[in-house]
């Protein structure tokens, strides 16, 4: 464009020269030179040369628009893309927290009621065994008939400790009972102290016997009501004037089963780990 306006003013100027040098030599005579000017086909030229530079401008200004735009599109769809997967992510993220919160919950409504209910039986059974060995709630007598009738021994609370027969005698089944008692009141005492030196909780004492049975070996199967599967309970029987433990063989819920070699009182202690046994 500059170009163009240039070469007009230019031919404007060559022109009104001319005219002026004309215009000078006839008034003296026709007798100056001939002053030389620009024709219309090298002003044509320029002209032409000039519109093909503004129009291969035009072209690279377009295309350079064109690529901008297309740019600006990538960069535009590629932030659109980004920040979708940021917003799924935080959505699973949000989710997952969600789930979390709902697992904690429940564990601790679980836990909750798990510490609420152990803490419930050690009440009944730590008031049911006093250090005196006498009960602090005494059974009825019809409910005392009806226990003794089952071999069973209660708490004063609803629980009771029995053996229901079947004892494994030398490795081998058996239709044996093993008769449960409740020791001296001195035995029951000696044995809630050491349950308390152990750090436990006495949960039943009582004494085994056999009449007619003799034995090697037998393990024994006691039904002892408020005991979970898995809970640690350990076992000691009073040997001399010491309280041995014996091997516990399974606990399951509201059985206890114990392996022992001689009869004689023995505790059941809930300790807060089991350990092995010792004699």
């Amino acid at each position: 464009m500059k170009k163009i306006m240039a070469v007009a003013v230019v031919c404007s100027l060559m022109v009104t020269y001319s005219i002026c040098a004309f215009a000078e030599g006839n008034a003296t005579g026709g007798n100056a030179e001939a002053i030389p000017s620009i024709t219309a086909a090298e002003l044509r030229s320029e002209l032409d040369a000039a519109n093909a530079e503004r129009s291969q401008m035009r072209e690279e200004i377009e295309g350079l628009r064109n690529d901008i735009q297309a740019q600006q599109e990538a960069h535009t769809a590629e932030l659109q893309r980004q920040n979708a997967e940021f917003t799924r992510r935080l959505n699973d993220l949000a989710n997952k927290n969600t789930s979390l919160n709902n697992q904690l919950k429940t564990a601790q409504k679980n836990y909750s009621e798990a510490n609420t209910k152990k803490e419930k039986y050690e009440e009944k059974y730590k008031n049911a065994t006093s250090s005196s060995g006498s009960k602090s709630r005494p059974e009825n007598s019809s409910r005392v008939q009806v226990l003794s009738k089952n071999n069973a021994i209660g708490d004063g609370y609803g629980g009771y400790i029995a053996q229901g027969g079947h004892v494994q005698i030398n490795g081998g089944k058996s239709n044996v009972t093993f008769t449960l008692s409740i020791p001296a009141s001195n035995v029951v005492s000696s044995a809630n102290k050491y349950a308390s030196d152990l750090g436990g909780t006495l949960l039943y004492c009582v004494s085994t016997s056999s009449p007619g049975v003799s034995f090697k070996n037998a393990v024994v199967n006691f039904t002892i009501t408020g005991v979970p599967a898995n809970d640690t309970i350990a076992a000691y029987q009073l040997q001399g004037k010491n309280w041995v433990q014996v091997r516990v063989t399974s606990v399951t819920n509201n059985h206890v089963s114990v392996e022992l070699t001689q009869h004689g009182p023995i505790a059941f202690v809930r300790v807060a780990a089991v350990a092995n046994a010792t004699h």
